[in-house]
């Protein structure tokens, strides 16, 4: 193709509106005696048609022309023309890009093995300039250049990079599962799963195993070293496995031992927790021998050093003030009283969490404990809820109890919720309410009792201790009392003894040592944890407000955050002691302990000269982590920093995320869910089938951890199938349920030995907490030939057994997700949780389902089910449910009349069938009696009746108009024989029960009999 020679004049239009003449030469085009050069190759030439005009692109250029003009034969040549004058640059780019393609070639042929991620960056960088070149094929084309040989590999790649590298790894892969084939079938007992095999292949620079429970991740880590070791990409020297915890390690240590078939190839792979890995880390790099103090490796010590600590601040007199204020004031964190739907809600939470005041009562309300602990520490004998002096009965309730009685003043004390303008809160009637303060106003003057009043507006301005101190004083006055002979301050030290005394303490020493541990994994500096506020957890109200309670809501909560504040700061005048010589007593004896090992070893992973100070000991090409979901920050920051340390090293890590149990450690499962952002490119893959449990079981199983949107979506396979629903229900006493479990356990296990001879069977005792196993003894003598054994829910993880019984699943503090509540205070430095509701509980129970190989049984109270096990009843066909004896009675949707929250369980008394409240009578005491007619429900009571809730009975009898709480019955005269009408509250020679009597004609018989109207 040769330059030629080109020029066209136009016409008066055209050169009005554009150009007069156009001239193709040598050196370019003339436009209008100007000339334009030929642009470069890598400039645009090219011409666009527009509705009325044609545009030529010249490079940065544009020239217009009218669509009725005859351009054609002008724009073909300049095109032409362009390609002509850049030969020369397109033949040099045409060579250069052959000499590309042979390269690549030459060195994809000799890669022969997995294309990371890693490399395909590289690639694409070292080539860029080859896709340039690709797009001028047809340029070169057009030049008559052989473009034959560009249709290679390396154009395949560089234009589609992913593409190219999935297909090539599916390829490798394939070829990999072939040649390897031998040595996954025979590895293990059974040949390896499909996606066990990939797992191994797979190499990618980051790759993580999401193993469901029994899915075989021990045995996939153990395989994945072996083809390592098989294929040449590593030597045993070369990998680096990590478990969490000791018992893990061997585990690992005995599965990669076993694989090796006694030759020992792979004994020299490192398989080590993080906390020896850090240690060794350390000494190597410091060249010296470290030493782990006894307060990490004794928890018993660690936890004697934390209370010696608190015992010396308590002494310390400089100390008084942050002492009295945190175990006279701060105990407990205090929760905004609007976030609750109900009193019950509330009393449930109090009782869940067991807010108890210094005085040893058990409260009602924070408020409450704010006034047990002000009259205590001000050394005033109280009683708390003591019957009154004048035993009677409140209308429509039980017998009247104040809140408080103070015997050196010989006065009452009653503490009501009500603000200035006798406004409730939400839930709570406000005339009922008021209406109850002027019976016990009116009750107290006419027995001539003092009565006190506190108020909750007081607590929520701050000022209920002022205010009670007035009111003390004021009584001091009215008795010619000297405050001296009322206020005895009791010192810091009694304080501390009486919370000691009360077992209190235990919560303050555990939330010290917990912190003391998350604040070194932490990596935090004293000042800046001083600088932090506690966060807001009182800001949002559950309730349903109504507008004139909207104030009260904020009020309310912003109090809440304030004590929580100043809870938080007396806090930390604490810590602070204790952290100080935590870190000094380390310091006197030159030790280290768990998070100093990894914290420093990270530190040194990070620096230049690592390797050099660690003779090479810790350059690995493959890390590899087990129980991934279990990860802290810190861990993880290690790992990453060791595979930075080294180019090309691989991560290659399996966990669970339906099995993320520890964080309360620190744990964080987003670095789990949120692999790839933390550690870079990454290949997912999913090991779907389990060897443990069974299909039916899978099923339930699956389908509740599920539940939560935040987790990984999976469908797990089975090895082991049922025709039968193997999650059954057991709601019935605890003793009866274990009876009944065992004796369906040893009807099976007899059946099966019959046919074969098996090995003893395995059944597993699970419970929220351990202290629930503490008749373990009894039925292992009771059952010899039964291997049985007894775990919490924590401990159970990595175990597994024929059959599972899980125990104490009920809405209760100990229960089932665990009613406890996270102190405020820990939450400053744990891992964020997800929105769903009991999230980290629900992942704790599915663990204890899915322990069980055969069948798993959850145990649970009639009318105290938990939410997990009314979940599992919704599932229908796929959960047996057996239920106590008492069930029938029991009805579901009947809630406490009095506390609106808890349920009316049945309970047979000596008189026969009765109800109390789920909350038990230390927290709501109410007890209804059962109708007398149907004998199957409860007796409920409306403004004129007192009614059975069974809708098929229809019994009822008429509200005593006098107390209200009782019943008019139909009694007998014994001397003149004649029926009258009585409150069922009257006892004989007792003049304070209810007197109220009439006659029959005064009430409708039908009324009275529970016949119909």
């Amino acid at each position: 193709m040769e330059l030629r020679l080109h020029s066209v004049e136009f016409g008066f239009l055209q050169g009005i509106f554009f150009c007069n003449s156009a001239h193709l030469c040598e050196q370019g085009l003339t436009i209008n005696g100007r000339l334009y050069p030929y642009p470069e190759i890598d400039k645009t030439v090219e011409v666009t048609q527009g509705w009325f005009t044609q545009t030529l692109i010249w490079g940065d250029k544009r020239f217009g022309f009218f669509r009725f003009v005859d351009s054609k034969p002008l724009f073909r040549t300049a095109l032409n023309n362009r390609i002509a004058f850049c030969r020369t640059a397109l033949q040099l780019s045409f060579d250069n890009l052959l000499v590309d393609v042979t390269r690549f070639d030459r060195v994809f042929g000799l890669h022969q093995r997995y294309l990371r991620d890693s490399d395909k960056t590289l690639l694409q960088s070292e080539y860029r300039g080859a896709l340039d070149a690709f797009n001028l094929s047809e340029h070169f084309t057009t030049l008559g250049f052989d473009t034959s040989k560009l249709n290679c590999r390396l154009a395949k790649f560089i234009k589609q990079p992913d593409i190219f590298t999935e297909r090539y790894n599916q390829w490798w892969q394939d070829k990999q599962l072939d040649a390897y084939k031998n040595l996954f079938d025979s590895l293990e007992a059974n040949p390896l799963t499909q996606f066990q095999r990939e797992a191994c292949v797979v190499d990618e620079n980051n790759t993580l195993v999401i193993a469901g429970a029994g899915t075989g991740k021990t045995s996939t880590m153990a395989a994945k070293a072996a083809y390592l070791v098989n294929q040449g990409l590593a030597q045993p020297q070369d990998i680096l496995m990590l478990a969490y915890g000791k018992d893990a390690q061997v585990e690992l240590e005995q599965r990669v031992s076993s694989i090796a078939g006694g030759s020992g190839a792979l004994t020299a792979i490192k398989v080590s927790t993080f906390h020896a890995l850090g240690k060794e880390i350390i000494e190597y790099y410091l060249n010296r021998s470290s030493q782990v103090s006894v307060l990490a490796r004794d928890e018993k010590q660690f936890t004697q050093f934390i209370d010696q600590q608190i015992d010396q601040i308590v002494a310390d007199p400089q100390m008084a003030d942050p002492v009295a204020d945190y175990f006279g004031r701060y105990l407990y964190p205090q929760v905004n009283e609007l976030a609750f739907k109900s009193d019950g809600q509330y009393r449930a939470y109090l009782k869940n969490n067991e807010i108890r005041a210094l005085s040893g009562d058990l409260v009602k309300s924070f408020q409450e404990l704010t006034i047990c602990n002000y009259l205590y520490t001000h050394g005033i004998e109280f009683e708390y809820e003591p019957k009154y002096r004048v035993p009677v009965t409140e209308p429509g309730k039980s017998v009247y109890q104040p809140d408080f009685y103070i015997p050196v003043l010989d006065a009452y004390l009653e503490h009501f919720g009500i603000d200035k303008l006798g406004n409730t809160r939400p839930d709570i009637d406000k005339d009922t309410y008021n209406q109850s303060r002027e019976w016990k106003i009116a009750l107290h003057k006419r027995h001539n009792t003092c009565l006190m009043q506190t108020f909750s507006w007081q607590a929520e301005n701050g000022a209920l201790e002022k205010e009670l101190e007035a009111l003390l004083c004021k009584r001091c006055e009215q008795l010619d009392i000297s405050q001296s002979e009322l206020f005895k301050p009791i010192s810091p030290e009694a304080v501390f003894a009486q919370v000691k005394a009360l077992g209190i303490y235990r919560n303050v020493s555990r939330l010290m040592a917990s912190f003391v541990n998350l604040f070194k994994s932490s990596g935090m500096t004293l000042s800046k944890l001083e600088s932090m506020k506690l966060p807001n957890t009182n800001s949002n109200s559950k309730s349903n407000t109504k507008p004139n309670s909207k104030l009260k809501s904020k009020t309310t909560a912003k109090h809440s955050a304030h004590y929580n504040q100043l809870r938080w700061q007396a806090f930390l005048h604490l810590f602070s002691w204790v952290i100080t010589r935590y870190q000094a007593q380390l310091t006197a004896h030159n030790t280290l302990d768990f998070s100093d090992m990894i914290a420093q070893a990270l530190n040194m992973a990070r620096e230049k000269d690592f390797h050099q100070k660690t003779a090479e000991r810790f350059r690995y090409k493959y890390i590899m982590v087990d129980e991934f979901q279990d990860i802290s920050h810190e861990r993880a920051d290690l790992v990453k920093a060791l595979r930075d340390s080294n180019p090309g090293c691989a991560l290659f890590c399996v966990g669970d995320d339906w099995q993320a149990i520890y964080r309360f450690t620190g744990s964080d499962l987003s670095l789990t869910t949120e692999f790839e952002p933390t550690f870079g490119a990454t290949q997912t893959i999913m090991l779907d089938k389990t060897f443990r449990f069974n299909n039916r079981i899978e099923k339930v199983a699956s389908r509740f951890i599920q539940a939560n949107p935040a987790q990984l979506k999976k469908q797990l396979k089975t090895h082991s199938q049922s025709d039968n629903p193997e999650v059954c229900l057991l709601v019935n006493n605890k003793q009866i349920a274990i009876e009944q479990t065992f004796a369906s356990i040893m009807e099976v296990t007899d059946k099966t030995r019959a046919d074969i001879d098996c090995e003893a069977v395995s059944v597993m005792l699970i419970s929220r907490f351990k202290s629930s196993l503490k008749d373990l003894s009894v039925w292992q003598k009771r059952y010899p030939q039964l291997s049985i054994s007894g775990f919490s829910a924590h401990a159970s993880k990595g175990k597994q057994a024929d059959f599972v019984i899980v125990l104490d699943v009920n809405d209760d503090k100990y229960g089932f997700p665990c009613k406890i509540d996270s102190d405020p205070i820990l939450e400053t430095l744990l891992p964020q949780l997800d929105n769903y509701a009991d999230t980290e509980e629900r992942r704790l129970f599915y663990v204890a389902l899915s322990r069980a190989k055969q069948t798993v049984f959850v145990q649970a109270e009639l009318g105290k089910e938990s939410v997990f096990v009314k979940e599992l009843r919704s599932y229908g066909g796929d959960v047996r449910c057996y239920l106590s004896d008492l069930a029938p009675m029991y009805n579901e949707s009947l809630c406490c009349p009095q506390c609106k929250e808890g349920k009316l369980i049945p309970r047979e008394g000596r008189f026969g069938l009765f109800y109390t409240c789920s909350l038990g009578q230390d927290y709501c005491d109410t007890k209804i009696d059962a109708c007398s007619v149907c004998n199957s429900a409860p007796m409920l009571r409306n403004e004129t009746h007192h009614f059975c809730s069974s809708e098929k009975c229809g019994h009822r009898l008429p509200v005593c108009p006098e107390c209200i709480s009782g019943k008019l019955v139909v009694r007998t005269n014994s001397k003149s024989g004649k029926s009258f009408l009585a409150c069922s509250g009257h006892k004989r020679d007792d003049k304070n029960s209810c007197q109220y009597t009439c006659n029959l004609a005064e009430h409708r018989v039908d009324k009275v009999l529970g016949t119909a109207a």
